[in-house]
């Protein structure tokens, strides 16, 4: 199965100065994120929220994400960190199966 459509599922999160509502709007970029980079090569990338369609509806303009695998030789887990200003939230995920 394509990593694409496998589920994302969150492991852990730590967040700074972030608001439930906002928080999960990044999770939700960060799930998407992690589905599209594991159907790559690419072992860590840096996004721009403002590049993502939703983002500036949803609260989320302006944060950099810095995405990697957690495991050099798999694309299933990944470690992501959100930053803008003072505010961080640190994710780490990864994709499995879905039934």
């Amino acid at each position: 199965m394509s990593n694409q459509y496998k589920k994302a599922v969150i492991d852990d999160v730590e967040s700074n100065g972030i608001n439930e509502g906002l928080q999960e709007n990044l999770l939700d970029l960060f799930e998407s994120s992690m589905k599209k980079a594991a159907t790559t090569l690419i072992h860590s990338a840096e996004l721009y929220t403002t590049d993502f369609f939703t983002s500036k509806e949803r609260g989320c303009d302006g944060f950099k994400l810095s995405i990697k695998r957690i495991f050099k030789d798999s694309r299933n887990a990944w470690h992501g960190v959100f930053q803008k200003d003072n505010i961080k939230l640190t994710v780490i995920g990864h994709l499995e199966e879905c039934n």
